[in-house]
């Protein structure tokens, strides 16, 4: 997946556990205490630290809002993370929000954010037409050189 000429782009910190677990496949939810105030179409995955880089890049599918209970019970199943996990985070929190992954790109090269000219976000950040433009190009750039790598290995012949 490469990103849309129209996309808006978030850039989210997620704990590298979690954020592993969306590359793999295994979590494709992502919980959150607020929502975007803008639309936003895919976000930009940073896992924090000690990681410190972009791992790779999700279109969301929906947004969901609803209580911690609620979205518990509609979301556990698939969003990698434990019950004691979730009520801690969502302590003393009414409402919350569950973001759909889908269409995850893992980046073979991990991107670090002086490549797209930011800091890392506390919560989240929104990310420029220059930043995304910047990102882009860092995908491209990762898909080339794992063609690349891929390219040179060779299988030894067969003994025997």
């Amino acid at each position: 997946m490469a990103l849309p000429a129209d996309c808006t782009v978030a850039l989210l910190p997620i704990k590298p556990a979690y954020a592993n677990a969306i590359i793999e496949g295994r979590k494709r939810v992502e919980f959150r205490k607020t929502r975007f105030r803008r639309r936003v179409t895919h976000v930009a995955i940073y896992a924090s630290t000690p990681v410190q880089r972009i791992i790779g890049v999700f279109r969301i599918s929906d947004i969901e809002n609803g209580t911690p209970d609620d979205l518990w019970r509609r979301h556990h199943s698939h969003g990698a993370i434990s019950s004691a996990a979730f009520d801690g985070y969502y302590s003393g929190v009414e409402t919350g929000v569950a973001i759909g992954i889908a269409d995850v790109v893992r980046l073979t090269f991990p991107v670090g954010l002086d490549v797209l000219r930011v800091k890392a976000p506390q919560s989240f950040r929104y990310l420029t037409a220059a930043e995304t433009a910047r990102l882009r190009t860092a995908m491209k750039r990762s898909k080339r050189v794992e063609k690349a790598v891929f390219a040179t290995v060779t299988v030894p012949p067969a003994s025997g």
